[in-house]
């Protein structure tokens, strides 16, 4: 005869998420055995492999000067030699040369703070990042500078001179929801990000709430439910991986998190969008990492994938694309791919993200989930699955129905208070023995315990039988 045991395993991850088996180099068109057959130039080309895949992206200059989102890619199967993707995104209304501009250190003398560092740019009509309407046609310095501990992009025309406007910052301190992105007058917000998550999570089958500087007990609500299976932060970081900020003044911490969640099931799937989010993934002080905190320290059922030094110059290049990089890791989720195949091409689509030995996206947790078709919070298939009866302080807590399997028996002791939410239901195929002989057993409504039953004596289900208190 079996009994009921519920035991808290806490798994420790075993990698960083670091995941691709070979770091990114750099190789010249015409010296590469599968590339020299469609590129007979020397244009430099970012390669990256993983497992039988690889990937060759080139990004597109004019002089010294960026062409931002205009790329050449290749992707090859390594075990063929076929060609499985060729990309081009190649704009036709730039100058063949870049001309005379004005020297960096004037458009560096022209911005507040102290500059970080200043690149050459032809801003994309489509970009993400450099919202400057009507788009300049001349290249741009873009201009990155810390003042205040704020972090200012100033575009600068690089032909007259002229102060065009600011660029979005990468979030630097940090459901789908975006704080604001200008921490010290608080204003602004990644409209983008958080909305595109949402689409994304409602086109997998996930009914999506989006919002901008949500106050703290809007996330705890998201939290503390066994329906929100996808949650999506941008947002600055607070004291690196400790935390994000929600709202002009107030501060989410990973403590915080690890609270919320202690009578609740881990979250499946977590984006943090937040610059040092995913800095440090196996710290086993929950209350210093997010990614901990949100897997509940759980390696199995559970992946959160974010930025790491997103708000650093080695990672520059990957803010640019991180919005792309974002859309096809979701599309490959909403395909029914695991998420390491997503993670894992969404790297190979924008290489750029993980050209550093460190990786400015990382992962952490299952790489076997699959998240579409939509999955829920709580598994209740069995009596051990994913957080069916939890152990309170005072009480069992059944949060989802399930079925004590055939051939075994769930016992309840005398003394025993079983509260049900969720509208759940316990149903014995097996034997459920409420022995309550010497101590009475209580079943109650979660919303209302004044409504169920109590008894003492001995209650035995069996055969099909189920227990479920009408609320």
């Amino acid at each position: 005869m079996k009994t009921l045991i519920i035991t808290i395993f806490i798994a420790f991850l075993v990698a960083m998420g670091l995941l691709s088996p070979t770091r990114a180099e750099t190789v010249v068109a015409s010296q590469d055995t599968l590339l020299s057959k469609y590129e007979k130039n020397d244009r430099v080309f970012i390669k990256l492999q993983i497992e039988n895949i690889v990937s060759y992206f080139h990004q597109r200059t004019i002089g010294e000067a960026i062409v931002e989102k205009d790329f050449i890619r290749y992707q090859f199967d390594t075990n063929t030699g076929e060609l499985i993707e060729k990309k081009t995104k190649w704009r036709e209304d730039l100058p063949d040369r870049v001309g005379p501009v004005i020297a960096k250190e004037k458009a560096e003398s022209m911005v507040e703070g102290v500059v970080q560092f200043t690149q050459l740019y032809f801003i994309s009509p489509k970009s993400d990042v450099f919202l400057i309407r009507p788009t300049p046609k001349n290249p741009c310095w873009i201009v990155r500078s810390i003042d205040k501990e704020r972090m200012i992009i100033t575009v600068i025309d690089a032909r007259s001179g002229k102060k065009l406007g600011y660029g979005i910052p990468p979030p630097g301190a940090g459901y789908s929801f975006s704080g604001p992105y200008d921490s010290i007058v608080c204003d602004g917000g990644w409209y983008y990000w958080y909305t595109s998550a949402r689409d994304w999570f409602e086109s997998m089958g996930y009914p999506t709430d989006a919002e901008i500087y949500p106050r703290k007990p809007a996330i705890q609500s998201h939290l503390q439910n066994d329906t929100t299976a996808m949650f999506y932060v941008i947002a600055h970081s607070k004291s690196k991986t400790w935390g994000f900020q929600n709202w002009c003044f107030e501060y989410t911490t990973a403590q915080e998190i690890e609270a919320w969640l202690a009578s609740y099931a881990h979250m499946p799937f977590t984006f943090l969008a937040n610059c040092s989010g995913m800095c440090d993934t196996l710290d086993t002080a929950v209350e210093s990492s997010l990614s901990y905190a949100f897997r509940k320290g759980s390696s199995e059922d559970a992946v959160t994938v974010g930025y790491c030094r997103m708000d650093s110059s080695i990672c520059t290049d990957c803010w640019y694309c991180s919005l792309d990089w974002q859309n096809a890791f979701f599309c490959y989720l909403d395909s029914e791919y695991s998420m390491g195949y997503a993670f894992d091409h969404a790297d190979l689509d924008y290489p750029d993200c993980a050209k550093d030995e460190w990786k400015c996206l990382r992962m952490a947790g299952d790489r076997d989930l699959v998240v579409v078709p939509a999955i829920t919070r709580c598994l209740c298939r069995s009596i051990t699955d994913c957080y069916c009866i939890e152990i309170m302080a005072e009480y069992y807590l059944v949060r989802c129905s399930f079925t004590v399997p055939t051939g075994q028996t769930l016992n309840i002791d005398p003394g025993v208070e079983l509260r049900f939410m969720n509208n759940s239901k316990i149903a014995a195929n097996g034997t459920l023995n409420a022995n309550g002989a010497t101590g009475q057993i209580r079943m109650v409504s979660v919303e209302n315990t004044g409504e169920g039953m109590e008894f003492t004596g001995q209650l035995r289900i069996m055969n099909g039988g189920q227990i479920k208190i009408y609320e």
